[in-house]
């Protein structure tokens, strides 16, 4: 748990940084000129809506895929503290399908990465949608597996698949 917080934190900062663009990094006739025309409030407006978008996506992910949370215990316990679980929220919308683009359409949704980070490495774990309505998460089969029937799943779909990941040792 801790370490998604932290995860997060970075996350949410990054999202705050970027929403201004180069703005943040320019030089100072840069920042002047967005002071004297505005274009600072509307950053920092845009800054507070990314934020918000990031904390709905992580409380909706939380409440319907609570399994992340014993996730992360198991990867802290498993690497004695060197590794944590680390969640990457993309901020842009995009158009899932079921199987492909042309197969049955499942609507808009934010794509959420849970990777297990170490030092010097990363090791992704799953890939998560969110939808734009932040009522509804499914599953996407990033490797597509052998017997895979389909590119996305519901939750319920997944829970009972082969995929699911099981923490037993």
């Amino acid at each position: 748990m801790e370490g998604r917080k932290i995860s997060f934190v970075v996350l949410a900062m990054a999202g705050l940084l970027t929403a201004c663009g180069s703005r943040v990094w320019g030089d100072d006739s840069e920042i002047s000129t967005a002071l004297a025309f505005g274009e600072a409030e509307e950053c920092t407006q845009n800054a507070k809506t990314r934020e918000d978008t990031i904390v709905k996506i992580s409380d909706c992910l939380s409440e319907q895929v609570p399994e992340i949370d014993d996730w992360a215990a198991y990867v802290d316990l498993k690497s004695d503290g060197q590794a944590y679980l680390y969640q990457t929220y993309d901020l842009e919308t995009e158009e899932v399908y079921k199987d492909w683009a042309g197969s049955e359409y499942l609507g808009e949704y934010y794509s959420v990465h849970v990777s297990e980070m170490w030092e010097d490495h990363s090791v992704s774990w799953s890939t998560f949608y969110v939808s734009v309505n932040f009522d509804k998460v499914l599953w996407k089969d990033m490797v597509g597996l052998a017997d895979s029937e389909f590119e996305v799943y519901t939750l319920e779909e997944w829970r009972n698949s082969s995929y699911y990941p099981s923490l037993d040792d």
